[in-house]
């Protein structure tokens, strides 16, 4: 990542890197993705709208010739190091079948110091009437984070009015790159809409403990 990335990154909480992977990865990324997302139904219909979504946790398992060397791809493991440090730490790998929207969010807040990110891969095109992910820039800082929770109920009310939030259009080989903290929803209730993602967070052990893990 060049200096103006890290420090877009770092100001606003998210970072989209447009065509990072290759028609042909995506093509077979979105195969391997529907194989293992039926192997994990058992049997059981791809949910619909109104039922919950799939998400599956860990998911690389399903197919590790596909899915793990992601976990060695440079593309993927520099912007991390960039962000995080070289030590960083895989925490899970997600793969999820949307069934509709959702609202405004934040996932798991890491303490005050700590940073846990995303690599998200979306598999289809989404645009801003479609389910694409829209992030409110600069909500993983504390006091902007605590003051949107603090009025929940105004986000909720007119979600797609809100002033300043950020849609993120997405084409198949794009990779979003996102702090945990920063609040996000999907406008749409479109179902089906698929998602893998590599989790990670910042290695806080002290250096001198680091080979005992």
């Amino acid at each position: 990542m060049t200096s103006e990335e890290i420090s877009f990154f770092n100001t606003f909480g998210f970072f989209l890197s447009s065509q990072l992977l290759t028609g042909a990865e995506m093509d077979q990324l979105s195969g391997a993705f529907d194989r293992a997302m039926d192997k994990a139904r058992d049997g059981a219909p791809i949910p619909v709208s109104g039922q919950n979504r799939q998400q599956v946790i860990p998911f690389f398992d399903y197919d590790p010739d596909t899915f793990y060397p992601l976990l060695d791809d440079e593309r993927i493991l520099e912007p991390f190091a960039a962000l995080l440090g070289e030590d960083f730490l895989l925490t899970l790998s997600e793969g999820i079948i949307h069934t509709g929207g959702s609202g405004w969010h934040h996932d798991a807040c890491a303490p005050d110091g700590l940073t846990t990110m995303r690599a998200a891969i979306y598999l289809d095109p989404l645009g801003p009437e479609d389910g694409c992910l829209n992030v409110i820039p600069g909500s993983h800082c504390r006091e902007f984070r605590e003051h949107l929770v603090a009025n929940k109920e105004n986000l909720g009310i007119t979600p797609e009015d809100l002033t300043g939030r950020y849609p993120l259009v997405n084409e198949p080989g794009d990779v979003l790159f996102m702090n945990h903290k920063v609040h996000h929803a999907a406008l749409s209730d479109r179902p089906g809409r698929r998602a893998i993602h590599i989790n990670v967070a910042e290695n806080t052990t002290p250096e001198e403990n680091r080979e005992h893990f």
